[in-house]
């Protein structure tokens, strides 16, 4: 088989590389499965952020911004348990999406639109992303789109734009802004001490220090800031115990463009989640169908409408729990689990909410300045497997400038275009993979795999038939989709 044949959702063969010492399905120990799942929500960023964000920009009570952590949390969990051991049975965890929730308060601040407009259309648009991922004989819409990103072309270009799209979350973060009381030396020494930990626990040859790596890292950079600059607890112990969760807190109505929207915008969720599926699963050396894959985006949508339904956000597989899995060498699902229900149970009391919240942002930003780089240099791992010509290179070196560039575009240009393509061109997968697909299709000089039949072999020659059979269904390197 070529270099440019791998297909990154099926087993490897021969002597591939083994990735992960404990396997999807292998168990872990009670203890190291909670404390591996704890270290899997230091790392996501976005549910210590949003909730906060949203209360400031609609002028949510206290309170009420206290509820939408309890359902951020509730909602994370829930998606990252129906992902674990319900649906795709992959060790994912689900975190709140961005470009979600940039249309949420964007659509929510419109003349006669409201958080519950947007959110009841968000229910609406993950529901029916929910119908189209059911397999019927095997075969559902969503299988059949994920044959689009089973090349390592597609896979490459779509863990780099998202490495890109979330890299402010990373070094930016570590540094903080000039108006900080720790900027800039106790954020970018405490960070540091964070980040070496780190790498030195991932290279470690003892199983243990690395799988419990992050944690470990995260409690030495946070004791140096703490020496440095105390934190502060006091929004700990005036927050409230418990909050439960409320169907439809913000009310229930629909809008059709809001629906089309984020039918549109939830494409980007599914795209990440079969990839990350796959490239989880090329790891492990195990198989990824598209019925697997079509299960696995069904579970990320179901999320997304229950999380819609209590007033969260749509989630997505974080690819930083992803470099966890990695980087401790474990891919057990069970450890997922335990991501999953100790989010659920952090909802439900928001004082430990709270604790994850006052976590000084250099400390968390560092770590996912290791992590992040990881996962970035995987895609490039993926995209050396490929024998690359003119076209090829010319193709996929614009979708990624073009997906880059999106992350650059000014408020103002954004302005002047329609509604719905000023939202999507801050999509950097959907701009990057569109452009692939599009060009693959009508860039003149497409290759393609011979379609005459192999001259006759004589028989009991089944090695020379087999290696002619094999010539024929060799598919073209560097053909993308």
């Amino acid at each position: 088989m070529s270099k440019g044949s791998k297909d990154p959702m099926s087993a490897p063969e021969g002597a591939a590389r083994r990735v992960f010492d404990v396997g999807i399905d292998e168990k872990m120990p009670l203890r190291e499965a909670i404390l591996m799942g704890l270290q899997n929500v230091f790392v996501m960023a976005g549910i210590f952020v949003f909730p906060g964000i949203m209360g400031k920009s609609f002028n949510l009570s206290p309170d009420v911004v206290a509820y939408l952590y309890c359902v951020s949390f509730v909602g994370c969990g829930v998606t990252t348990v129906l992902m674990c051991s319900c649906f795709g049975r992959m060790p994912l965890v689900a975190g709140s999406y961005a470009g979600v929730f940039a249309a949420i308060l964007t659509l929510g601040h419109l003349p006669n639109a409201n958080l519950g407009t947007a959110l009841g259309s968000l229910m609406a648009a993950s529901l029916a992303w929910c119908v189209l991922s059911i397999p019927i004989r095997g075969i559902s819409v969503v299988s059949l789109v994920a044959k689009y990103v089973r090349t390592p072309v597609i896979s490459g270009v779509i863990i780099m734009l998202v490495m890109m799209q979330i890299a402010d979350l990373a070094l930016p973060h570590w540094l903080g802004r000039p108006h900080d009381p720790t900027f800039p030396l106790i954020n970018f020494g405490a960070g540091l001490v964070t980040a070496v930990v780190l790498m030195c626990l991932i290279v470690s040859k003892r199983p243990i220090v690395k799988r419990l790596s992050l944690l470990i890292s995260l409690m030495a950079g946070t004791a140096l800031f703490e020496v440095l600059h105390p934190i502060d607890f006091t929004v700990v112990l005036e927050s409230p115990w418990f909050v439960m969760p409320k169907l439809f807190p913000f009310g229930l109505s629909f809008n059709p463009e809001f629906c089309l929207i984020f039918f549109v915008i939830l494409v980007a969720i599914n795209i990440q989640t079969m990839t990350l599926m796959g490239v989880v699963a090329e790891w492990a050396h195990e198989d990824m169908p598209p019925a697997r894959l079509s299960m696995g985006v069904f579970s990320m949508m179901l999320g997304s409408a229950i999380a819609a339904a209590i007033g969260s956000f749509s989630n997505i597989p974080y690819p930083a729990n992803v470099a966890i899995l990695r980087s401790t060498r474990v891919a057990s699902r069970q450890v997922g689990l335990a991501s999953g229900i100790i989010l659920i149970l952090m909802g439900f009391c928001t004082k430990v909410d709270y604790i994850f919240v006052i976590l000084p942002v250099p400390i968390l930003a560092a770590a996912a300045t290791v992590l992040f780089g990881a996962v970035f240099v995987h895609a490039i791992e993926m995209l050396v497997d490929v024998e690359w010509d003119n076209r090829s290179v010319t193709i996929t070196g614009f979708a990624l400038m073009a997906g880059f560039g999106t992350l650059f575009l000014e408020r103002e240009v954004l302005a002047t275009m329609p509604f719905l393509l000023s939202l999507l061109l801050r999509q950097p997968i959907i701009i990057g993979v569109v452009s692939l697909l599009v060009l693959e299709v009508v860039l003149p000089g497409r290759k393609k795999a011979p379609t005459h039949r192999p001259e006759p072999v004589p028989a009991g020659n089944n090695a020379d038939r087999d290696a002619t059979q094999t010539s024929h269904d060799q598919p073209v390197a560097g053909h993308v989709a």
